[in-house]
């Protein structure tokens, strides 16, 4: 599968300028951000309902196109970043 993502000029720049100054957070956050539309646009143009192993092999194979895509330099969050504790931490419970 290949997807292909439309960028507006002005995100498009953004991403130019932050990968020239090397800035790997910030493309992947624009990268994130920018593939939520075309996701979604692919799932709305699904004809049928995907049963939770076809989801699942979709959504494995664009986690591992997103990876290739970062490079292996790319550092991966922690476990625990991504934990309700890591994610809550500092902040007071209601």
């Amino acid at each position: 599968m290949k997807i292909t993502l439309e960028l507006p000029p002005d995100v498009e720049a953004q991403l130019r300028e932050r990968a020239t100054r090397r800035n790997v957070e910030a493309v992947r956050r624009l990268l994130a951000e920018a593939f939520v539309p075309t996701v979604e646009a692919l799932l709305r143009e699904a004809s049928e309902e995907l049963t939770d192993e076809e989801f699942e092999a979709v959504a494995d194979q664009l986690a591992d196109e997103l990876t290739a895509s970062l490079g292996p330099q790319t550092p991966s969050m922690s476990d625990y970043a991504v934990s309700r504790e890591g994610i809550y931490e500092g902040h007071p419970s209601l």
